[in-house]
C-alpha cells in the first residue's frame, strides 16, 4: 500500500459532506439570533453611551449585523473623530462594520430554499447570479465604499447566488475600510474648521 494515495475522503471530510445540507439553516439560525442580540443591545449601543474605540467598534458591529435596525454608527464615528485619532476610528468602525455584515450573506445563503419558493425569485435568480459573477465584486465594493442603504440587499442576493464567501469578505473589508477612513477624516477636519465647535 505505499506509494497509493487514498481517494476516501478523511474523518473531517465525511463530516461535512454528511452535514452540508444543513450549513444554510444553521447560516440563517446564526443571522437571526444575531439580530435577536444587536436588537436587545440598542438601549445600550447609542452614540450618548459609547466611548473610546471598543464603543466604536461595537456600534459598528451593531449597525451591520442588525440588517434592518437603525443604528447611528456613522454619526458616533463623526462625533468622535475630534476626540480619537481619526485613522485608528475609522479603521475599527471599518473592521466592525464589515465582520457584522456576513449577517447579510447569511440570510441569502440560508434562506436559499425559501427564496427559491417565491416565483420572482426564480425568475430574476440567473440575472442575478450571472450579475455578481461578472460584476459582484465591484458592486461589493462600490455600496461598502459609499454610504447607501442597500448594502443589506446586495449581502443577501451575494449570500442566495453563493458568492465566494472569502472573496465577499475581503471586498468588503477594503470598502467598509475606505469608508470608516473617509467619514473620520472628513468629519475631524471639517469639525476643526468650525470655530464655534469646542
Amino acid at each position: 500500500m505505499h506509494g497509493k494515495v487514498s481517494t476516501e475522503p478523511g474523518g473531517l471530510t465525511r463530516l461535512w459532506i454528511r452535514h452540508q445540507r444543513w450549513l444554510p439553516v444553521a447560516a440563517l439560525i446564526g443571522a437571526l439570533v444575531l439580530a435577536v442580540v444587536a436588537w436587545m443591545l440598542r438601549d445600550y449601543v447609542s452614540p450618548t453611551k459609547v466611548a473610546g474605540y471598543p464603543g466604536v467598534f461595537l456600534i459598528s458591529w451593531v449597525g451591520a449585523v442588525s440588517l434592518v435596525l437603525p443604528v447611528p454608527a456613522m454619526l458616533t464615528v463623526c462625533g468622535l473623530s475630534t476626540k480619537l485619532d481619526p485613522f485608528v476610528l475609522g479603521s475599527l468602525a471599518g473592521l466592525g462594520e464589515s465582520l457584522g455584515e456576513w449577517s447579510g450573506y447569511a440570510v441569502g445563503y440560508g434562506g436559499h430554499s425559501l427564496f427559491e419558493r417565491l416565483p420572482i425569485y426564480r425568475a430574476l435568480r440567473p440575472k442575478i447570479r450571472s450579475w455578481m459573477e461578472k460584476r459582484g465584486g465591484l458592486l461589493l465594493f462600490v455600496v461598502s465604499a459609499i454610504p447607501n442603504p442597500v448594502f443589506d440587499i446586495v449581502g443577501v442576493a451575494a449570500g442566495t447566488v453563493q458568492y465566494p464567501f472569502a472573496r465577499f469578505m475581503a471586498i468588503v473589508f477594503v470598502g467598509k475600510i475606505i469608508k470608516g477612513l473617509v467619514i473620520a477624516y472628513s468629519c475631524h477636519y471639517g469639525i476643526t474648521l468650525l470655530p464655534w465647535v469646542e
